[in-house]
């Protein structure tokens, strides 16, 4: 769920692949061009939207989608909100791995959404709430229907809870008026939370007032029995360490609070072990930390906490231990960074010359770098997200263009088809393309993608940068086939694309 911290009174207004060499040596993103972005992706001035992640190693443009305001990320899907206030979602093909949009009638301007355990959950900028239409075996559509009973709703939070017996989802829904309200029965009955008034952020179990304060509750458990009671009553305290709070984190387990002086608190559990012999150790009572300062932005990330400093330093400390200490050691991970978002296990950055860097655990590509490397315990640029147009259109693609040695790298079946070559891979790892070039003998194309042994017409040809493979996916270079097949190829730096003319 895609969680921001509200001013209340604001809120209504609210696969083979080819290459081309590429005089800007960067892998990082774009210096220019990124109007705002996320964990999971980014929206480029012209309003496009990139995403990366599972089956997309890099910034991957979505196709069909323009105007682009705001994403609300799910996994290998998103709903998207248009700055006409059209609201539309994108996913995955499961099979052909290709991006497919499609509207969403029923929303407009949606300003909050949440998914949990697969019940879909949209707050429009008219403050009414929608759920998402589930079929007659309970799975969910695309279709959203209002929900009655409540209205002038800024945020949605939820968890779910059990008794034993039976389990249930907890939505919890922040009102314009600071509010909030909680059901617990499919929103069968919607009550007021008592105690909370002035409220700005909800996050999960947590409540920051406008005044700096705490509050919180007891999420239902059959393991915990002191939380277990009546399901329908919620009745809110405030935490007494904590005052003049700015902004508030919580992922489950694990809190952060940062204070008007910009000093980091911690609370919750810490860890050790791993897999099945994870232990974890709460500690209820709130935890200043003496070793960093200046702290303007922060997040629990895996097994790390990541803070940000208002000099732009980017500190971490772990959180491996059986006890935080209020002088846990911070390490510094880089510097001149503006702004940062949390993934849960890992964090994008945006540096102050533009450019987006991810650190953490990258097993599902979540930094965008281009690779399925488990962790990078240093941060890494993110590949640049990079546009192909073929004779003025735009070429779509399941995973986006590759930098690597100064070269990018995009999808070939996708494109070369489009300019009347033949491409086909066999079983020994060869990619053969064929073609014919205007005024220009057949032309026949071999690579073998394990050596990097290339044929052009039978005659040895040596490539600047050897083909690879990421996630099963071949990528080979580009610039001498296209050029081969009679197309002109143009880097057109300060629009980050690449144009392809074809006569």
């Amino acid at each position: 769920m895609k969680k921001r911290n509200l001013l209340v009174s604001l809120i209504m207004g609210l696969t083979a692949v080819l290459s081309i060499g590429n005089p800007e040596t960067g892998s990082a993103a774009s210096a220019s061009g990124v109007a705002s972005y996320g964990a999971n992706y980014l929206i480029k001035d012209d309003g496009s939207l990139w995403v990366w992640g599972d089956t997309k190693s890099v910034p991957t443009q979505v196709q069909g989608l323009s105007d682009v305001q705001a994403s609300f990320p799910l996994w290998n899907s998103a709903l998207v909100t248009a700055r006409d206030g059209s609201v539309w979602n994108w996913e995955t093909n499961a099979r052909t791995l290709e991006i497919e949009v499609t509207p969403i009638a029923e929303l407009t301007n949606m300003t909050d959404f949440l998914s949990l355990d697969s019940r879909r959950v949209a707050i429009t900028g008219e403050g009414k709430v929608f759920i998402a239409v589930t079929t007659p075996d309970g799975a969910e559509t695309t279709s959203f229907s209002p929900v009655p009973g409540i209205d002038q709703v800024a945020a949605v939070s939820g968890y779910s809870e059990s008794n034993g017996q039976s389990s249930w989802r907890r939505f919890l829904f922040l009102k314009t008026d600071g509010t909030v309200w909680t059901t617990f029965d499919e929103f069968a009955t919607l009550t007021p939370v008592a105690s909370l008034t002035d409220i700005t952020q909800l996050e999960q179990n947590y409540a920051l007032r406008k005044d700096g304060s705490v509050w919180t509750w007891p999420i239902q458990n059959f393991y915990q029995p002191e939380t277990l009671g009546d399901a329908s009553k919620l009745t809110a305290t405030r935490m007494p360490a904590l005052s003049s709070v700015s902004i508030l984190r919580n992922n489950g387990r694990t809190r952060l609070a940062i204070d008007g002086q910009s000093r980091l608190w911690f609370w919750g559990s810490t860890v050790t072990g791993y897999s099945d012999g994870t232990t974890y150790a709460d500690q209820p009572v709130p935890v200043l930390f003496s070793g960093i300062s200046k702290v303007t932005n922060a997040y629990i990330v895996e097994h790390s906490i990541v803070a940000l400093t208002s000099d732009g330093k980017v500190y971490a400390a772990s959180t491996e231990t059986t006890r935080m200490s209020p002088d846990a050691p911070f390490t510094q991970l880089t510097s001149d960074v503006q702004s940062m978002k949390g993934g849960g296990r890992h964090i994008i950055m945006q540096k102050k010359d533009g450019t987006l860097w991810g650190w953490g655990v990258n097993k599902n590509a979540q930094l965008g770098y281009g690779t399925y490397e488990f962790n990078y315990p240093a941060p890494v640029p993110m590949q640049k997200p990079i546009s192909v147009t073929l004779n003025g259109e735009s070429v779509a693609f399941t995973n986006g263009v590759i930098t690597r040695n100064g070269q990018n790298f995009i999808p070939l079946r996708s494109l070369f088809s489009k300019m009347g070559a033949t491409v086909g891979y066999s079983m020994d790892k060869v990619a053969t393309i064929t073609g014919t070039a205007e005024g220009k003998s057949p032309l026949s194309i071999v690579i073998n993608t394990k050596s990097g042994a290339t044929t052009v017409n039978g005659k040895s040809v040596t490539l600047l940068t050897p083909p690879f493979v990421v996630n099963g996916t071949v990528y080979l270079p580009l610039r001498f086939i296209s050029e081969q097949l009679g197309a002109t190829v143009e880097w057109l730096p300060q629009e980050s694309r690449i144009t392809i003319s074809m006569k």
